[in-house]
């Protein structure tokens, strides 16, 4: 694992809602917890690329938003819903289980609530936005392919 992952996203890691997305399954035959982790492991990979070629990037940022941009799916309600509904609602309860659960700040729920772009209409305002954006649907593509 990333060191970087488990610098900033330790809490994360140990808690009960992360364990709870290790039973909710995601793209076919992975869980929300793997997708999340491999989304964190390539968001760090493109933050190193921006990083070596002078774009300041917050790893903190984008390892906590990567960590939680799918934790919405571990509610029931969610989880139930119709692939097109969850599409819409699990980056808002993601975001606001970010901030209260796990004290995520502006730039964090920002990136969740806005990773599902274009599906989302509102595209992210923060680079740690796009970088969470791009490692989602590189991450999704090759699950949903594998």
């Amino acid at each position: 694992m990333n060191r970087s992952i488990e610098k900033y996203g330790a809490d994360i890691l140990s808690s009960r809602r992360f364990s709870r997305a290790y039973l909710i399954p995601h793209h076919k035959q992975h869980c929300v917890a793997q997708h999340s982790l491999r989304v964190a492991d390539r968001a760090c990979r493109i933050s190193d690329w921006l990083i070596r070629r002078g774009v300041q990037v917050s790893r903190e940022d984008v390892v906590r938003a990567s960590l939680l941009h799918d934790i919405g799916m571990t509610e029931e309600k969610v989880y139930a819903s119709h692939s097109w509904e969850k599409a819409y609602s699990h980056p808002r309860l993601s975001a606001e289980i970010a901030k209260t659960e796990f004290h995520a700040n502006e730039v964090q729920q920002e990136a969740i609530r806005h990773h599902m772009w274009p599906v989302c209409i509102i595209p992210p305002a923060h680079l740690t936005g796009w970088i969470l954006l791009a490692a989602d649907k590189i991450c999704s593509i090759r699950e949903v392919i594998s």
